[in-house]
């Protein structure tokens, strides 16, 4: 986790559990499917240099409860700003990672006054924008005579490797991060993961993004199998308040030197310079 810490905090009666560290001003990343804090923030640890990093295990992931009703974008939004209000902090940058963007995307709709910097990593901002491959992946594995069998299935390693690799985040991943994706699969909770899954492929976020005066920074794999990048570039390049970064080298997976990279991006965004 390097400079990041664990701590957990209790909201509304349900335990939240989130990595923090570092000094300066809040800066809170969402992260993906089936994931936890380590994902983004422990992955971007390096952003302690110069922000106090808060990334939460959104609910019904990693090691915080479950929420008792639907796991929509919004409602996984507003257990981040329930715990932003138990630690007492108002103004803060944001960042999300794919299912997560959609989570900071409800956040900023819901306090535009209090997101400043907003950065979407592989968001799924709008359907057209969502691959079809990937879509049909979803409509049938959420299916209700399949979804227990994938449930059963995604906690089998081998199984969960062969279709993360071929099917989602390609042969560019390295093994602690499989290692710690795998351990989320097997502790998240089923009911959320379906909610939170159907609900990101109906978002329509882009006009948040387009509403928005503040800087908005976008990161998208040039081959990522979940976003359609093509069309994304199109529909964000008349936006002055948005800079696209699109990796020509990766895929939807991570690896150090993908991290790399992208961390020079958030880097130079957070400091102002573009």
């Amino acid at each position: 986790m390097g400079a990041l810490t664990e701590r957990f905090a209790t909201i509304d009666g349900r335990r939240m559990r989130y990595l923090t560290g570092g000094s300066g001003k809040p800066l809170v990343l969402c992260h993906g499917f089936l994931s936890s804090g380590e994902e983004f923030g422990g992955r971007f640890a390096a952003l302690t240099e110069s922000r106090t990093v808060i990334s939460p295990d959104l609910p019904g992931n990693g090691q915080s409860d479950p929420l008792p009703g639907r796991h929509t974008a919004e409602a996984m939004g507003a257990g981040v700003l329930d715990l932003l209000d138990h630690l007492k902090i108002d103004r803060f940058d944001l960042g999300g990672l794919c299912l997560g963007a959609s989570a900071a995307a409800a956040m900023a709709s819901a306090r535009p006054d209090a997101v400043d910097n907003l950065i979407l990593h592989t968001p799924l901002v709008a359907p057209s924008l969502v691959r079809l491959r990937f879509r049909w992946q979803v409509h049938v594995l959420t299916s209700a005579p399949i979804w227990h069998q994938i449930v059963w299935l995604a906690r089998r390693r081998v199984v969960s490797d062969i279709y993360k690799r071929f099917l989602i985040e390609g042969k560019d991943v390295d093994r602690a991060t499989s290692d710690i994706n795998f351990r989320n699969q097997q502790r998240a909770d089923p009911r959320a993961a379906k909610e939170w899954l159907n609900d990101a492929l109906v978002r329509e976020d882009m006009a948040l993004i387009v509403d928005r005066s503040r800087p908005t920074l976008i990161i998208v794999p040039l081959h990522d199998r979940l976003v359609n990048v093509e069309r994304l570039r199109v529909m964000v390049q008349p936006l002055a308040n948005v800079e696209l970064f699109v990796d020509d080298l990766g895929g939807h997976g991570w690896s150090p030197d993908a991290v790399k990279r992208h961390l020079e991006v958030m880097r130079g965004m957070l400091a102002g310079a573009g």
